[in-house]
């Protein structure tokens, strides 16, 4: 699990806590920033999501390479996600709302 995805979580009831204490309280700034901290835990949250996404899937595909003996491509899938990690996450990202769009579809 992605550090991420702990952050994010944590934020996330970090935020509930502040929203529920400005509900009891009429504190409406900070129900307003437990709502905010909910919101950066989602995308905390997703982004490490995204994250393990694109590992597992390079991980699979190396898997794949290295079955199939192509084990050069398998470092370079490797490698190119170490060194360019945003366009890794915006890859996986576009995969998954394309699986999401199929599966809404079945």
């Amino acid at each position: 699990m992605d550090k991420d995805r702990v952050k994010g979580s944590a934020d996330q009831a970090k935020g509930a806590i502040k929203e529920a204490a400005g509900d009891l309280t009429g504190d409406a700034k900070l129900k307003a920033e437990g709502k905010a901290d909910k919101l950066k835990g989602k995308v905390e949250n997703a982004v490490g999501g995204a994250k393990d996404a694109v590992k597992e899937a390079a991980k699979k595909l190396n898997h794949t390479l290295d079955r199939a003996g192509i084990g050069t491509t398998g470092s370079a899938v490797r490698h190119a996600v170490r060194t360019r990690p945003l366009e890794a996450v915006a890859l996986a990202a576009g995969i998954g709302a394309m699986v999401g769009a199929l599966i809404r579809r079945v």
